[in-house]
């Protein structure tokens, strides 16, 4: 329904979109609102109305999961008790988002013996989550750990 959509709250926009033929953009206007108050309509407009609404509040809640994640996993978050990478902890989906890139250091027969491991901007994602006085160059904040076996 294109008046919750991409035409959306604007009705002649929507009536047309629908394939309604008009003469004129007020005929569009005065017909859209004429179905517009029908309570068929109208109650189908609330309900869609309320699904995107609740189709945006989880996405902002996402968005923000996704910003905590950033601004709080340190390294030591993805080491094992000896200090290395454990790739399984690389996989968990709340660690993940914090991850810029984990790139495996290999030996020249494919072996891997460590990780390169970046994180995205924490400082970045505080700011962006509203929590830092000022923001900082992105040169002034190392993200980026190599361990080695």
């Amino acid at each position: 329904m294109g008046y919750c959509g991409d035409t959306r709250h604007n009705g002649a926009a929507s009536y047309m979109a629908a394939g309604f033929r008009c003469k004129s953009a007020d005929q569009a206007k005065r017909l859209a609102s004429r179905l517009l108050k029908r309570p068929d309509v109208a109650a189908r407009v609330r309900h869609l109305e309320e699904e995107l609404a609740e189709t945006e509040r989880l996405k902002a809640l996402d968005a923000l999961r996704i910003l905590r994640a950033v601004a709080t996993v340190n390294f030591s978050d993805f080491l094992d008790e000896r200090g290395n990478v454990d790739p399984q902890k690389l996989k968990d989906p709340e660690l993940r988002a914090a991850v810029a890139s984990a790139d495996p250091i290999t030996t020249k027969d494919g072996a891997i013996i460590g990780y390169k491991l970046r994180l995205k901007d924490s400082l970045k994602a505080l700011e962006l989550l509203g929590l830092t006085a000022q923001p900082q160059a992105e040169a002034d904040c190392p993200q980026v750990l190599v361990i080695k076996a």
